[in-house]
């Protein structure tokens, strides 16, 4: 009778020990869902960069590293009615990223006996001869059109451009594949010279002219909406790229 009731309290363990062994079983089993995944991929390839370099010369000859961009002119070597080559050309790098461009050629004087009043006259009259060189070949179609506001120069490729409301005039949009050469004065093929006066005189003899040439070029394609990107692409006009260079030059010392 004792034997009998050892039986049943194993056997009673072995069932408790199966039970909890089947749950434990049940607990870790893996448990297989109807599942399905899809992904799809959208590759934006980037432009290539817009690079821009100061020629030298009509061949397209960029200056050298450390060339003195501005040149300056000091007094000892200025004479009366002497012309001056300005030739001031853009040579931008092969791309495949279409560009707009805009340039800045300003003369400054400083130094010499010469009254403040005419040291300011004459730089105001060498710049008038910038800008009428710039606008010299009208007839032939100036290729360059100035935003009165800011200075700078923009490349409308001489069919855009509207005189009567400056800012209006279209930027061209310029293929950057084989390497441009754009310029803005070029006294080798036109009379583009700067002369300096005639009434240049002793007063000047210690003064120095600084004549400063500021490329910049941006990319060509600029969405009408940076936060939609589906909204179209905006004319390039001068008012709207105005925008877009100062953005992308903020605190440049290209900014002259």
């Amino acid at each position: 009778m004792k034997e009998s009731k050892e039986q049943n309290k194993y056997t009673s363990l072995i069932i408790v020990l199966s039970v909890l062994l089947a749950i434990s079983l049940v607990a870790g089993a893996t448990f297989a869902w109807f599942a399905s995944s899809q992904e799809k991929l959208r590759t934006i390839s980037l432009g290539d960069p817009v690079v821009v370099n100061i020629a030298q010369d009509s061949t397209g000859v960029i200056k050298p590293s450390g060339a003195e961009i501005p040149f300056t002119i000091a007094g000892n070597h200025l004479l009366p009615g002497m012309k001056v080559n300005t030739y001031a050309a853009v040579k931008f790098q092969q791309s495949h990223t279409p560009a707009v461009l805009r340039v800045k050629l300003t003369a400054t004087v400083e130094g010499g006996t010469a009254s403040t009043d005419e040291i300011a006259d004459l730089a105001t009259e060498l710049n008038q001869q910038i800008y009428d060189k710039a606008y010299g070949y009208i007839e032939e179609g100036a290729k360059w059109m100035l935003d009165p506001t800011s200075g700078w120069w923009y490349y409308t490729g001489g069919s855009n451009n509207d005189f009567v409301t400056p800012r209006n005039s279209i930027c061209e949009s310029i293929n950057c594949e084989e390497g441009p050469l754009l310029e803005f004065l070029d006294p080798y093929k036109k009379d583009q010279y700067v002369y300096l006066p005639t009434y240049v005189d002793n007063k000047f003899a210690t003064s120095v002219i600084t004549f400063w040439f500021s490329v910049q070029a941006v990319q060509a394609i600029i969405p009408s909406d940076s936060d939609d990107p589906n909204s179209g692409f905006m004319v390039n006009t001068i008012d709207n790229v105005e925008k877009v260079f100062k953005e992308a030059f903020a605190g440049s010392d290209s900014n002259i």
